[in-house]
This record gives C-alpha cells, sequence and structure tokens, in this order.
C-alpha cells in the first residue's frame, strides 16, 4: 500500500506514527495540489477529499466527494458519469484534539529504546474533523473506486498502485508543528 520509499525519512515518520493509531500521518503536512491550488491551499487536507500519498509523505489532492466542497475545490468536469451521492446533510463534527499548551512530557529532552522512529511536536494544539457516519463514503468507494484509479491515471496522469488512493473522513489540523525523525 505505501508508495513511500522503504527507509526513506518520509517511510520511517509514517510506520513510527502509525504505531500512535491516531491516523494517517503525513511527512509532509502542509497543503500540497496543483489542482485546485489556491482553495485548496487555504484549508488543506478536508473530509471526502480523495488523493494519493507522494513517495516523500504529501497528499496529492485528486477531488472531494462531499457537496458542500464540489463547487469549491473540484473541475467542472472531474469525472463524466461520477455523482457525488454522499448526502448533503453528512454531518461533520469538530473538535478540539489537542488543546493549545498540551504536552504529554514533562521535559523537552526525548530518550527512545528503540533504533529509530519519529516525535511530532504541536506547540498551538491542534483540532480534528471527522465525518458522523464512515458509511456513505464506503459505499461510494464500492461503487466508484474503480472510476477513481482510471480518472488518477488516465486524466492526471498519476503513477497509482492499487490500494493506495486515500479518501479522508477524519482529519487532524494545527497551525504550528515540528516533526524530528531518528
Amino acid at each position: 500500500r505505501f508508495q513511500l520509499e522503504t527507509g526513506s525519512i518520509a517511510d520511517i515518520y509514517t510506520r513510527a506514527m502509525l504505531k500512535c493509531q491516531v491516523g494517517y500521518p503525513l511527512y509532509v503536512p502542509q497543503p500540497y495540489s496543483g489542482f485546485s491550488e489556491e482553495v485548496y491551499s487555504r484549508k488543506g487536507v478536508c473530509v471526502g477529499d480523495v488523493g494519493i500519498i507522494t513517495k516523500d509523505g504529501a497528499f496529492d489532492f485528486l477531488f472531494n466527494v462531499c457537496p458542500s466542497q464540489n463547487s469549491l475545490i473540484n473541475q467542472r468536469q472531474i469525472l463524466r458519469g461520477f455523482t457525488f451521492e454522499t448526502s448533503e446533510d453528512q454531518k461533520i463534527y469538530h473538535k478540539e484534539g489537542f488543546p493549545h499548551k498540551t504536552h504529554i512530557f514533562e521535559s523537552p529532552v526525548y530518550t527512545s529504546s528503540e533504533a529509530g522512529g519519529a516525535i511530532l511536536e504541536l506547540p498551538e494544539g491542534a483540532f480534528q474533523d471527522s465525518a458522523t457516519s464512515t458509511y456513505p463514503f464506503r459505499r461510494l468507494t464500492s461503487r466508484y473506486g474503480e472510476q477513481w484509479y482510471k480518472y488518477a491515471i488516465g486524466t492526471r496522469g498519476k503513477d497509482v498502485l492499487n490500494g493506495s488512493l486515500h479518501l479522508v473522513t477524519s482529519c487532524t489540523k494545527c497551525t504550528q508543528w515540528g516533526i524530528a525523525v531518528f
């Protein structure tokens, strides 16, 4: 499933942070897209986004399946014959995931018994947006997943491996972060 180069800094970071079980960690978390640059770069990854994790650990946005986002960031004729069927009333809840100035350590000195790992610091805290139900997203993926791959490969010219498209159902965002990999 990983497109990350095995042993790269992004791969080491991702594998270490996946152990925390708080979602898919992006080594390059800032917005990355040459497609809907203006709007997308302001909001970054959102619930309903479909994209690819790049080899350097960024999320390469393709399109968003939520009706509330369609006119803002999707191209007009994004997928012929494709309809965005998540309901208009699909609820997304917003919560403070990590409050401002919360620390889960006593000292800013880190030690590890592991040979390799990663550290993520969120000095200003973070918030999380999550779909209240993932069922509409699973249904949509089941119905249109093959089309999404054809679009990514044929229309967008992406080198996409089977199992490497991601549909975002929850995301944690912050304004400041620090990453260390060892």
